[in-house]
């Protein structure tokens, strides 16, 4: 090679060696590299480059080389919105936005002892009106067993236990997420609102009412007040039943509809598959104790007469392992 191409080779490669370390790659991704570290880059994708208002999007962060260990931490802006780990390379965040126009996203990779950090490309994605039509969702009655929860010990997002950590109640694991939506203002999320829930035990039995002898106890009573994207979320357990009633967890929701604590408005409550109401009675514990339950969904009178089978709630997962469940309530009830 003539001398002045070695010349011109060299600059090319000292060029290539000060993009790596200023934090530029070819793909696109950013890349990071210092002394003593192997350099890493950061890749950051999306399920969807437009989604509308409350939506979920999946993000997805890779990172190279696949082993490398740590968090990713995902970004509007300047904005942290999430942190995620790696596993195999790979770390995922779901997100949604409550408002519309373009929401600018990054990934950035925290490094290791071995890795050094880099950050993702700007990933846009677009969020537009939501043009779903909604109706205000069918109420239904508050029941007997009510007490007002307002007491700041109840704001919590586990209600296994009374307040002071004692008494956790068994059963089947069930993570209840509640999203609450104005049916009045095209379907817009609603920031806080507070969402009461309450529910019996495995055995029918419901907390601090004299007439179960629980007096003084809290387990399976709390609320949560809604974020930006109109979202509360409980660790409870499914429930039992008691006579008279099939299996069903009490909601409120205490917002610009109703302010009141206990008008008994916008009460509903929430029920299950009967195919898992029949298994857990006749062969999952502590439940089957109790036998079977001879009122139905169908024959109970919330259920079918005043919510007319609306609030059915959509499970994934098992008995052996726990369900979650994902509702939208649309006020007012």
């Amino acid at each position: 090679m003539p001398a002045l191409d070695r010349r011109a080779a060299m600059r090319m490669m000292g060029m290539t060696a000060i993009a790596l370390v200023a934090g530029c790659s070819s793909d696109g991704t950013t890349a990071s590299g210092t002394a003593g570290s192997t350099a890493s880059t950061t890749g950051l994708g999306t399920s969807a480059s437009s989604v509308a208002e409350n939506v979920d999007v999946t993000l997805t962060a890779s990172v190279s080389p696949s082993a490398a260990m740590g968090t990713v931490t995902f970004y509007d802006g300047t904005t942290a919105i999430g942190t995620a780990t790696l596993s195999n390379g790979v770390a995922t965040l779901i997100k949604s936005f409550s408002t519309t126009g373009t929401q600018s996203l990054t990934a950035a990779y925290a490094g290791s002892s071995t890795y050094a950090a880099s950050t993702s490309n700007v990933v846009s994605v677009t969020v537009t009106a939501s043009t779903v039509a909604c109706s205000a969702s069918l109420e239904g009655e508050e029941g007997p067993y009510f007490v007002d929860d307002s007491a700041t010990g109840y704001l919590r997002t586990n209600i296994l236990s009374n307040l002071d950590g004692t008494s956790t109640q068994t059963g089947v694991p069930l993570t209840l997420t509640v999203y609450v939506f104005d049916s009045e203002q095209s379907c817009v999320a609603m920031q806080g609102v507070q969402v009461d829930i309450w529910q019996c035990n495995a055995a029918g039995v419901y907390s601090a009412e004299s007439s179960e002898s629980t007096t003084g106890l809290s387990w399976l009573r709390g609320y949560q007040l809604t974020d930006a994207t109109g979202k509360v979320s409980f660790t409870t357990i499914l429930p039992g039943w008691y006579s008279g009633r099939t299996n069903h967890i009490h909601l409120r929701f205490r917002s610009t509809y109703d302010e009141t604590e206990t008008s008994g408005s916008n009460t509903m409550q929430v029920f299950f598959d009967q195919t898992l109401v029949n298994t857990l009675s006749t062969s999952v514990s502590p439940y089957s104790t109790e036998g079977v339950n001879p009122t139905t969904n169908a024959t109970d009178r919330v259920y079918s007469t005043e919510e007319d089978g609306t609030t059915l709630l959509a499970l994934s997962g098992s008995t052996a392992t726990g369900y979650t469940a994902t509702f939208s309530a649309y006020m007012p009830l």
